[in-house]
């Protein structure tokens, strides 16, 4: 009978304490307008605050267990997720170009080197080769890119050829070799497949034509373009079909430049593509610790074919070969073993150090 008393006992004074604090709680302040021009929503709430305050005080003399860590609980994890969000925001923000790297990479894409050819076995005559890369050159400028003429071409492939052969070999082809030397963005290999023909006292020329862009410091195939001449007609077959081969290069060329500058955007997107060759390179935890000690100064780093005689790497920056050559030095001079490399020559895109050892 004692226990049974005393457990009432306790049940009335808990019931005391409810009582009383849903008498006594005030109530929690108004702060918006919509609250105090609705006065029984308002009473409504503050009476549902109070009670589940006094219960949460109800059960915490019951069960000696207080409430007072779950919210904070409660905004801690809060606070993880937005730390979270925070550090997923800023690794996505690295990612960004800065203003002098876009600066960068757009007066890179309006500045492009191109160099024209015609592809090796080709039907036309020197004349029509020079007049229809000279057509093609005409628009390029006119967009204000950077172009290698005829001329230029030609006295380079003469000049080049011995050099070619001893320096590259198989490894590329004399019109990519001659590229890179030149500096040229894109080489464009023009095919054209030309027909002329004569009706009565009328001479008729069509002609089709594909044009592929490369990227010289690869090979690789960028976009190409396909055209199909209208049929022109002249006072003779040679006249017809010039007309013709350069009508057409007038044509296809606005396609060239788009395709080839819109897919250099999306490949360059994160730097301009360099390839590093370092020579002598038997120590390969140097190499490890020049490829760390290089990261910070650069966009990005691949590595490529490795051997104790030399190392190939991929690099990508917003800069030119100036700027990879100086981040170069700096890290040689933090990698122990590679402080006196030094620099063997550039090409293109290309640039060779030996590791000094």
């Amino acid at each position: 009978m004692a226990k049974k008393g005393s457990l009432g006992m306790v049940g009335i004074f808990v019931l005391s304490i409810v009582f009383v604090s849903c008498a006594s709680a005030p109530p929690p302040e108004r702060a918006s307008k919509s609250e105090k021009t609705d006065p029984e929503s308002s009473a409504k709430t503050d009476q549902g605050a109070a009670k589940s305050d006094a219960r949460l005080k109800a059960q915490e003399l019951i069960t000696g267990e207080s409430s007072a860590s779950k919210p904070a609980a409660a905004n801690g994890g809060a606070n993880a997720v937005d730390a979270t969000n925070t550090d997923t925001e800023a690794a996505m923000a690295s990612t960004e170009l800065t203003p002098r790297e876009k600066q960068y990479f757009d007066n890179y894409l309006k500045r492009l080197k191109y160099m024209m050819v015609v592809k090796d076995g080709s039907p036309l005559d020197d004349f029509q080769k020079r007049n229809i890369i000279t057509k093609g050159n005409e628009h390029l400028l006119r967009q204000g890119f950077d172009v290698v003429n005829y001329d230029q071409l030609v006295k380079n492939i003469e000049d080049q050829r011995t050099a070619w052969e001893a320096e590259a070999g198989e490894s590329m082809s004399l019109i990519q070799y001659i590229a890179q030397k030149l500096g040229a963005d894109v080489y464009v290999e023009l095919e054209a497949a030309p027909r002329a023909w004569t009706e009565g006292a009328k001479h008729y020329a069509e002609a089709n034509f594909t044009a592929n862009m490369f990227d010289p410091s690869t090979a690789e195939l960028l976009s190409s373009v396909t055209y199909r001449s209208d049929r022109s007609t002249d006072a003779s077959q040679q006249a017809a079909l010039l007309n013709a081969l350069v009508a057409s290069t007038a044509r296809f060329m606005p396609r060239v430049v788009s395709d080839s500058t819109s897919v250099l955007r999306n490949r360059y997107s994160n730097g301009i593509r360099y390839q590093l060759i370092i020579q002598k390179t038997e120590d390969a935890r140097a190499v490890a610790a020049f490829r760390r000690n290089i990261r910070s100064r650069v966009r990005e780093i691949q590595s490529g074919a490795s051997s104790p005689d030399q190392t190939i790497m991929e690099v990508y920056l917003f800069g030119g070969l100036n700027d990879l050559e100086d981040a170069c030095y700096a890290a040689f001079e933090k990698t122990p073993g590679m402080e006196d490399a030094y620099l063997l020559y550039t090409r293109g895109k290309t640039i060779t150090f030996n590791s000094g050892n």
